[in-house]
Parts: C-alpha cells; structure tokens; sequence
C-alpha cells in the first residue's frame, strides 16, 4: 500500500475528475417518468411521504428521504435533483482510487479510478435523479472498510461496517448481494479465520436492525412486477448495456484491453498475491449480483435490470485497472493511450446522454411542463390525458412543477396520490367532467403526439413497447370535448408529448 497523502491526493483529483465530467449538461434532458417519480415523491410533505413507502415504496425510502430534504434546500430543479447523483460518482471514483491503493499499485489505482469515471454506464448514471450512483458510492466504500476492518486491530470499524452495510441495503436492497461477495473476499484472506467471527457479528447485526425493512419490501413485491422476465437479449444486456450502455465500441475497446493484458507478465501488476488481490475481488463483485439476479428471475420473479447493477461498475473499472497496468510493463504509454481511445469512443454516449431527448422514450416531461408555465393561462382549464408510452397520465408534466399550473382549473383529477398513499394521481373519465366542462372558456388537453403506423420500440431493461397509431382528431376524446361546445384552437408538438389548445 503506497503512502496515505499520495493515495489520497490522487483519489482527491480522480473524484474531481468524475464529479466535473458528471454534472456537465446534466440539466439538459427532460425528465423521464422514472425521474418525476422521485420528484414528485420527494416534494410531498413528510407525513404524506411516509404514507407512500408504508403502502407502496419503500424500497426506494432512504433516496426519497434524503433528495426531500436536498429539494427542500436546494429545490426540484433538473439540475438541483441530478446533482447528488454526480456528486455519489465523483465520491465513488475517489472509493475506487481508495480501494484500489489498499490492494494494488498506485499506477493500477490511478487507472481504475479514471475508467471507473469514463464507463458509459457511470457517465448515464450521473444524470439519472435515481439512486444508482449512490449505490455504487456505498458499494465501494462498504469494501474500503472491509478492508480496512481486516488490516486493523481496533473492532469498532466492524460496528462502523456494520451501519454502514444496513444504510447501503435500505438505500437499495439489491445492495445485500455484496454480503455474499465480502464473505468470498473474506474467504481468501489470509486473516479468514480471525476475522471471521467479527464480520460475522456485523452482517448479523446489520440484517437484524433493518430486518423491518425486509419484511416491508416483501410485501410490496409486486411494486416490481413490470420488469419483463429474461429472454434471449440477456447476453447483450449483460455485454452492452450493463456498463457500456449506448457504447458498444467502448465495450470493444475495454474487452480488446483485458484480452491483450492475459498476455502480459505483471509489472506494475496487481502488487499482492492473488488470493487476496484485486482480480478475484473484482470477479466477484461482478460475477455473484448478476448471477443471484438472474437465478432469482429465472426462477422466482423477474428483478434482473441492466440499471440495478450499476453498483458492479467499481470492479468493472478495478479490472480494467489491473489491465492497464499491466500494459504499462510493455511501454509506459499503452494505457494512456488506451485511456485516450476509450474516451473518444465514449463522446457519442456522453453527448447523447446529455441532450434533450435522451431519457427512455425519449420522455419529454420538463419541457411540456416549461411550455405550460408559459403559455397556460390562470383560469384556463387542464386536462391530462393518456399516451401509448405513459404507463401513468400525462399528469406526471404537471408533477414536474406544479407551479407551472398555478390559477389553472385541474378538473380531470379523481384520486389524489398524496392524499391516498399512492405513487401517482388517477384520472376521471373525460365523459364524466360534462358538467366541470361546461364551465369552461380554454381547455388545455395535453396528450401522446401524432403517430402514423405502430413504432415497435426495445428498451435497454428489455422492455418492449407497441406504440399504437394515434391521431387525436379521430380520438374518443376529442369527440366528447367536441361535443361539449369546444373546438381546437391551437396544436404543439415538443416531442413525444402534445399540447392543444381548445376554445369553444
């Protein structure tokens, strides 16, 4: 292990490194439905947040939690609610540097955090108002104190791992497949048998206090029961899009360097014998989630997502580390250039991340909600209605920023989600608001866009979706409005949503 100021100056300037490359441009995208989730979650009153995990999401609680307080502070902005996420990456990077220090060589560590901040999947994850670069922030500092719990004499960094592990499981429960991996860790130490009882005590520990909390995910089960099961895709889910989502040139490149580095003698290798280095660390932290997540969905229910594994990321980079490392024994300069060449096949991911239309379905949820803001006058009537790629209504523009809605008359709502303990609002029937109608000069109907044809579309969590044609002129809907008295005023398209304007 290199000197404790060099270890840390350098996960200091890799954290930066990732925290900078992260947050830029990061309140460009509009809101996905994924994202308005946690908006619209976060922004309720405590008391009504708490009814919503005791009914419905609690497997999302300590991020709901912890992101009502940042936007009680800093506010619901994109930008605002993304920057913890950016934040959770550079703090993961600088893990990574950390963790790499502790069982390797300074160049292997620097190189691990360097890639760590350029995989595609932790570049998404930075702009993504999820828990998910949390999670592989937790992940990797969970293991630094594994580490640092085995090398020490004092046993309250066992208490410490142990809070630390059943913070990181209420943050995401997914997150307990990392006791497996820390028992396979611990196996190969050379301090097993000592060590042994005190991790014990800990994970122990750990599971019993949040043991409530267990009990609570499983009775909500069903709040994942859209995740599509496994099929024939699962090998480009797991090569692709695990880690290298939307850069498959990336994944050439990353897989050409470990392939080229088997045949390399180690120089500045792994610096520790193999049983308790970073390789087989690495293999595991990648290998047991994926496989527990599969089995689990093969045989129980589907779990397995591309984007819940972005807590393996860390060992994806610690193995590329060790890689370009081992490199560096042939010619100095072949991981930097190797870096190089990953960081241009990375551009195009990393612009299309961050342009407007870059969430799933290409959701356009913040700039319908801009274009109310500006255009819905107070008084006017709003309605949400429903779009082929919304499994919600189109009410989820409004839960962006409901002062965008300030003065306007909201008739069409039948339950209110806060109120009631649910996630999301429910719509009345349009045949069913006559009467609110009748009362009504402007009518604000927003809407799925146009489509012609049916537009089969495959998500990288294997979704799959059948847009249906749509025209809203021949719509049941626009013929009960029409029947009220109203006719269409004024049309906008911004991007998969539609907002029209109707007078009588």
């Amino acid at each position: 292990m290199r000197g404790a100021s060099g270890a840390a100056g350098q996960a200091l300037a890799v954290g930066v490194f990732a925290f900078v490359l992260g947050v830029a441009g990061s309140w460009i995208p509009s809101f996905w439905y994924d994202e308005v989730a946690s908006v619209y979650a976060s922004r309720r009153s405590l008391p009504d947040l708490i009814d919503l995990l005791r009914s419905t999401d609690i497997v999302h609680g300590a991020y709901y939690m912890g992101l009502h307080l940042w936007g009680e502070m800093f506010g619901f902005s994109e930008f605002s609610v993304r920057l913890p996420s950016a934040i959770a990456v550079g703090g993961a990077a600088a893990g990574v540097v950390v963790l790499a220090s502790r069982v390797s060589s300074g160049p292997v560590a620097l190189f691990s955090g360097i890639l760590f901040a350029l995989l595609p999947r932790v570049t998404w994850a930075a702009v993504e108002a999820r828990s998910y670069a949390l999670t592989a922030a937790a992940v990797v500092w969970l293991t630094v104190l594994l580490l640092v719990s085995l090398q020490s004499r004092a046993r309250w960094w066992w208490v410490l791992y142990s809070l630390v592990l059943a913070m990181s499981i209420v943050l995401f429960v997914y997150l307990a497949t990392i006791v497996a991996v820390h028992f396979l860790i611990l196996l190969l130490h050379k301090k097993f048998r000592s060590a042994m009882l005190w991790w014990s005590g800990a994970v122990a520990a750990s599971l019993l206090a949040i043991f409530p909390f267990l009990l609570a995910v499983l009775r909500q089960a069903g709040q994942v029961s859209w995740i599509p099961p496994l099929d024939g895709n699962l090998p480009r889910i797991v090569v692709e899009y695990q880690w290298f989502l939307g850069a498959p040139a990336f994944g050439i490149v990353f897989l050409v360097i470990v392939a080229a580095a088997l045949f390399v003698r180690s120089g500045t290798g792994t610096g520790r014998p193999w049983r308790d280095g970073i390789v087989p660390m690495s293999l595991a932290w990648i290998i047991v989630p994926m496989v527990f997540m599969a089995s689990y969905s093969l045989v129980r229910a589907p779990i397995y997502l591309d984007r819940y594994l972005t807590f393996t990321a860390p060992a994806v980079a610690l193995l590329g580390g060790v890689a370009l490392g081992r490199l560096a024994a042939l010619r100095w300069w072949l991981p930097y250039l190797a870096l190089g060449i990953l960081a241009a096949a990375l551009v195009p991911a990393y612009a299309e991340q961050r342009s407007q239309w870059a969430k799933p379905l290409q959701m356009d949820f913040s700039a319908a909600n801009d274009f109310a803001a500006s255009n819905v006058e107070p008084g006017d009537c709003v309605l949400f209605g429903k779009a082929a790629w919304n499994p919600s209504s189109q009410r989820l523009i409004e839960d962006v920023d409901p002062a965008a809605f300030t003065g306007t008359r909201r008739i069409g709502l039948a339950k209110d989600a806060a109120a009631t303990g649910q996630l999301w609002d429910e719509e009345l029937p349009l045949g069913d608001l006559a009467q609110q109608l009748s009362t009504c000069d402007v009518v604000w109907y927003f809407t799925d866009r146009e489509r012609d044809e049916v537009e089969n579309l495959r998500l990288s969590s294997n979704d799959k979706w059948a847009l249906q044609p749509y025209d809203f002129e021949k719509s049941n809907d626009y013929a009960l409005l029409s029947a009220s008295g109203f006719r269409i005023d004024e049309r906008v398209t911004f991007h998969v949503t539609q907002a029209v304007r109707l007078v009588r």
